[in-house]
């Protein structure tokens, strides 16, 4: 090979052009590195293609450019026309296994994922399933033993008997306490277990439907004891667990024992009754249903084990974070373990029914599938990276030009295009073309940016200055009372002092909702102006009830609609209009109606001389509760022949304040002068 070497050329020139002289461009690729500009031999040609394209102003993608030089050195001349579809074949070869193949393997990843995830939530289902089945049945059988004693005590003999034993032979008081105990047993015959019943009456005589292993005696202290206990408690039952055994036969099982004290509402406490459940015997029953790799456990909240399929041992972490959820059912995945746990919470016997399978009892139906299909898809994946490093090992030589033209690019403020010369593609012609549109959309939106900034600008300095008209007119208008008080016209002051409320409230554009007190204040100065102006022409009536004046109420919402009625509303030629302001509160709204006995507003609208602008006041009102209040606020318009009714609703929001104290802020500014 002869000399070669890289260069860089500058992103300043002009026109960056492909293809010229004897030798030609073999272009392509769509990656992410830079490209060379290789000079070789006698008459080197440097040709490069620069392309960017970007959406936004933080990223620009590179694409890789493919350069093959050649020169009249020991290179031999190629046809261009020949290589060129043979490398754009290899190259989108390989961008179909990067976009395709890849992505392949990763969703068929995540659908075993997903499988193995829905295997075992079905999994866990039907443990949930089993395990409820559990609950249920254990629960069945605690409400039998407490209907039983129900039965038992609403027995009007048995009642008899064992409040007063003494009056009935013993063997046929025997006889009969021992036909009920059967009897409620043959009842409920569909139950899996059989109930034992103990009762003791009030003598301290003991009765059993069983057989028992010892001999009776009198249990009066263990009657007294009981009573004492669960006269002391919430209940007037308790249920004990692996209470003692005393059936004969039945040493090694254990027994969940209900004790109640048996009650009369006529004769009071008649005994003691001891209902117990062969736990052991209903545990074996339900294993029989439940799956051969599924350990069943029933442990109490202090961790002690009372019932358990297999002969292992839960670890302690597991038992301190079932009992710390305090839910009465859930299930979780139990890392340490590796395994599911289902668990249920008995409240009234404080026992937690635990149900554990190993994760690998789940996952055996598919690890076999899913070792083939992860060994099939390695191959595949290997023989397509082999392919694709022998593919692109010719394609990462040139990798700096395309990089540094862009970096150029960044650095000179994005001033910068790019001439794509004739003899390149359709698709790398677009490229360039689309790179300078991109060049140019984004200098104009960055002039644009610079000019509606300017202009926001402008806009803020007129309003600053558009500021200064009103308080110029105020510092006046305080000049022009107190000339009027010098001179003696206390009217001219007044209206003076009134017009300065006014204009302030509207000067001060921050605050929408003022108190319901201050609004009344801007109304009354109003009113005073149109007084002077009409000659007390009208008179206004304010029914306020006392709790709202701290209510919020749009500023300046009750003065257009008082306008309203005297301008529109009177003819000032005839008598003395009667104008009312009302406000109260109902419920969570707050009601404001201003009503007058005018002309109405069909009249009104015929007025001659009557100004175009008339609604406006209105209008903007309505608008105003839209924007503040949306839905909740509303404006009514009720007019007739004779007088019109506005009646706004809004949201009642009280806005008390903490004191008192200070005075009337607005006047007091306004008065002092500015």
């Amino acid at each position: 090979m002869n000399k070669e070497r890289f260069m860089t050329r500058s992103m300043n020139e002009p026109d960056l052009s492909i293809g010229s002289g004897s030798a030609r461009l073999v272009l392509l690729t769509i990656l992410h590195t830079p490209i060379p500009t290789i000079d070789c031999g006698k008459k080197p040609l440097e040709t490069e293609v620069f392309f960017a394209y970007s959406r936004n102003l933080e990223t620009l993608q590179t694409m890789r450019t493919f350069n093959y030089i050649f020169g009249s050195g020991s290179y031999t001349m190629f046809n261009w026309r020949y290589l060129l579809p043979n490398k754009l074949k290899y190259r989108l070869i390989m961008a179909y296994i990067t976009l395709l193949m890849i992505p392949l393997c990763i969703a068929i990843f995540y659908l075993f994922q997903h499988f193995e995830s829905i295997r075992q939530k079905d999994m866990m289902d039907r443990m949930s399933e089993h395990m409820q089945q559990v609950h249920v049945s254990l629960t069945d059988m605690m409400a039998f033993a407490y209907k039983a004693n129900i039965m038992l005590s609403q027995d009007e003999s048995l009642i008899q008997i064992m409040h007063d034993p003494d009056k009935y032979d013993p063997l046929e008081r025997k006889k009969v306490i021992e036909s009920k105990m059967f009897g409620i047993n043959n009842s409920f015959f569909f139950h899996q277990t059989e109930l034992y019943f103990r009762f003791i009456d009030l003598k301290g005589n003991v009765y059993t439907s069983y057989a028992p292993a010892g001999r009776l005696t009198n249990e009066l202290k263990t009657l007294q004891d009981w009573q004492d206990k669960l006269h002391s408690g919430t209940h007037s039952y308790r249920w004990v667990a692996d209470d003692w055994n005393d059936v004969i036969g039945s040493k090694g099982s254990k027994v969940l024992s209900l004790y109640i004290v048996l009650d009369d509402p006529l004769r009071g406490n008649f005994g003691l009754a001891r209902i117990s459940i062969n736990i052991q015997e209903w545990f074996l029953s339900t294993l029989k249903d439940s799956p051969a790799n599924q350990d069943l456990t029933i442990f109490t909240g202090r961790g002690e084990t009372v019932l358990q399929s297999k002969k292992t041992t839960f670890s302690m972490d597991m038992l301190h974070r079932i009992t710390s959820l305090q839910a009465k059912e859930g299930h979780y995945e139990d890392k340490r373990s590796s395994s599911l746990v289902n668990y249920s919470y008995l409240e009234d016997l404080d026992w937690y029914v635990v149900s554990q399978m190993p994760l690998s009892e789940l996952q055996q139906e598919i690890r076999q599938l899913r070792f083939i299909a992860f060994l099939f898809l390695t191959i595949l994946v290997i023989v397509y990276v082999l392919v694709t490093i022998i593919l692109s090992a010719r394609m990462t030589k040139p990798l700096v030009v395309l990089e540094r033209s862009m970096e150029e690019a960044l650095d000179k403020k994005l001033n910068v295009k790019i001439s794509i010369g004739k003899g390149a593609t359709d698709e790398v012609r677009s490229l360039g073309d689309s790179f300078n549109h991109m060049i140019d959309d984004v200098i104009a939106l960055i002039n644009k940016l610079k000019l509606e900034e300017r202009q926001k600008q402008a806009v803020r300095f007129q309003m600053l200055l558009s500021q200064m008209n009103p308080h110029f007119l105020l510092n006046t208008l305080n000049t022009v009372k107190w000339i009027a008080r010098k001179e003696k016209q206390e009217a001219i002051a007044g209206i003076c002092t009134s017009l300065g409320l006014i204009l302030e409230a509207s000067l001060n554009s921050e605050i929408e909702l003022i108190p319901l007190k201050e609004e009344m204040k801007l109304l009354r100065s109003y009113e005073s102006i149109q007084s002077f102006r009409f000659r007390d022409h009208f008179i206004v009536r304010y029914e306020l009830d006392g709790p709202v004046q701290h209510a919020l109420v749009p500023k300046l919402s009750l003065q257009p609609l008082v306008e309203n009625a005297i301008v529109h509303g009177f003819d000032m030629t005839e008598g003395c209009g009667m104008i009312w302001v009302r406000v109260r509160a109902e419920g969570r709204e707050l009601i404001l109606e201003v009503e007058d006995n005018g002309i109405g507003m069909e009249a009104a609208a015929l007025k001659p001389g009557r100004r175009s602008g008339h609604g406006i006041g209105l209008s903007n009102l309505r608008e105003r509760l839209q924007l503040l209040f949306k839905r909740e606020g509303s404006m009514e318009i009720i007019s007739g022949a004779e007088g019109t009714l506005v009646r706004l609703r809004l949201p009642l929001l009280i806005a008390t304040p903490y004191s008192q104290e200070g005075g009337d802020g607005h006047v007091g500014d306004f008065t002092s002068g500015r």
